[in-house]
């Protein structure tokens, strides 16, 4: 073999430095310079108009214009990056960074290019991967929107000293990732508190999911919870089913009335809660539990635990944060400004003149002793609004709709002076004669069984379900 001359030898060195340089510009359209502090000494035109930059970026820091930028990286690493992708100016771009380095090796500096987008190899894939990228977002803004909280804080009306005491407490809660057991009376705001919890909590991105337990069949409960696998059983779903716990997967968990789960499914919640692994109906493969449990109930959970109606383990589990919510006659003081958000709520939902209240139909509000808490303050003041033409509602015009109260507790010298209804009052229609009468039923039924929903369905003679049913048609 004949040896290359010298001159070979740079002739052949400059063909392949002309051809790198040009396969080079070919392949990277856009590109930058920085020093060994990130500040940028150079940028090409079409890299200033990729970046729709009005103004000349030279001397400010890479991460200024280029959020995200390896650069920083490289320098601080030495090590190069070769064909990476960087999502810039709403998509995903293939770049390389190089560091610069000074003849005793130190590095000063370093270079970014961005690959062309006329690169036939590279642009159909950077086109899959965008549009890709794009679908997972939009499922995932999607998902947020679905499964969001609903209320915030600011949505919680009062200034009560009871009321302040919660919030501080709803806030104290949010800054810890445990379970939270929220305690009061039916009416009380229990999922308003639960929303407002998730929403100041690190998980606030993630889903809200909420559960009645005590509005599902039994039967259905553990399908509900955890889920069940494509064809478990005969009738299952042909693509199976998500349950709670994995439609709530990173954010929280919210089971209202949860005095009401049966024993058998309060030792498999725990042990969920436990393992944070959970199995779907009829499938072997485990799955993740990363969720929050924020638990409700209007019942006493000790005294179940006390009548072997309540696992003490679960409970214990449950109540890291206990939390209790302060009835409405113990914040008396609420009521006006409450009263002042409903008028207004009803007002745009059913497209009437805004309506105020007089002096005398505060004083009797203030002076009730609301066994139905908030939800009963709303449907005394929505069904005012529906039945009272005036602009003013009255506390003649609320009589009707107190009569089933219980007032034995207010002293004689604080009774209202109120003046009393027309002697020839126009009647009720059947239909509300009816559902007044229900009302009634349901309210002594729930006081009697303290606020436990089975036992009140069974004194009334019809299914939890159905109960839950009229409750929402009193509400």
């Amino acid at each position: 073999m004949v040896p290359w001359d010298e001159t070979s030898q740079r002739r052949i060195k400059k063909q392949a430095l002309s051809f790198f340089t040009e396969s080079f510009e070919q392949f990277y359209e856009h590109s930058i310079a920085v020093d060994k502090d990130c500040c940028i000494t150079w940028i090409s035109e079409s890299y200033c108009r990729f970046l729709d930059l009005q103004a000349s970026p030279i001397g400010q820091h890479i991460s200024s214009i280029i959020p995200g930028s390896y650069l920083p990286d490289v320098i601080a690493s030495g090590v190069p990056i070769f064909l990476d992708l960087l999502y810039l100016k709403d998509q995903w771009i293939v770049v390389s960074v190089i560091p610069l380095q000074d003849e005793e090796g130190n590095i000063v500096g370093g270079f970014g290019f961005v690959a062309s987008e006329s690169i036939d190899r590279i642009n159909p894939l950077l086109t899959k991967y965008n549009t890709l990228q794009n679908q997972l977002r939009d499922a995932r803004n999607k998902l947020a929107q679905e499964r969001h909280s609903r209320y915030h804080m600011s949505q919680i009306i009062g200034r009560s000293d009871a009321l302040q005491a919660v919030r501080k407490q709803v806030r104290q809660a949010a800054r810890y990732d445990i379970s939270v057991l929220l305690s009061g009376e039916t009416g009380t705001g229990k999922e308003l508190f639960a929303h407002a919890l998730h929403d100041l909590s690190a998980r606030n991105a993630g889903p809200f999911v909420s559960l009645n337990v005590a509005a599902v069949p039994e039967n259905l409960i553990e399908a509900e919870f955890f889920g069940v696998a494509p064809g478990a059983y005969t009738g299952a779903a042909k693509n199976g089913r998500v349950g709670k716990f994995e439609l709530a997967h990173g954010g929280t968990l919210f089971l209202d009335e949860i005095g009401d789960m049966p024993l058998d499914l309060q030792a498999k919640l725990l042990r969920v809660l436990q393992e944070q692994e959970f199995e779907p109906i009829g499938s072997n493969t485990l799955k993740r539990a990363d969720v929050r449990i924020i638990a409700a109930t209007s019942l006493n959970l000790l005294d179940m635990v006390e009548n072997g109606r309540f696992r003490a383990d679960l409970y214990y589990r449950l109540s890291a944060f206990p939390m209790q919510l302060p009835p409405l006659r113990d914040r008396l003081t609420d009521i006006e400004a409450l009263c002042e958000n409903f008028l207004d709520q009803i007002a745009l939902k059913l497209g009437i003149p805004a309506k105020t209240l007089s002096a005398d139909a505060l004083q009797l509000l203030s002076r009730h002793s609301w066994p139905g808490n908030i939800r009963e303050l709303h449907n005394v003041i929505e069904r005012a609004c529906v039945l009272d033409d005036s602009n003013e509602i009255t506390a003649a015009s609320l009589l009707p709709f107190l009569r089933h109260a219980d007032t034995a507790h207010r002293p004689a010298s604080s009774a209202p002076q109120t003046n009393p209804p027309p002697a020839r009052q126009q009647p009720s229609s059947l239909a509300e004669a009816t559902l007044a009468a229900e009302r009634a039923a349901i309210i002594d039924a729930l006081a009697y069984c303290h606020g436990h929903k089975t036992e009140a369905a069974k004194i009334l003679g019809i299914s939890r379900a159905n109960l839950y049913e009229k409750l929402k048609k009193i509400s």
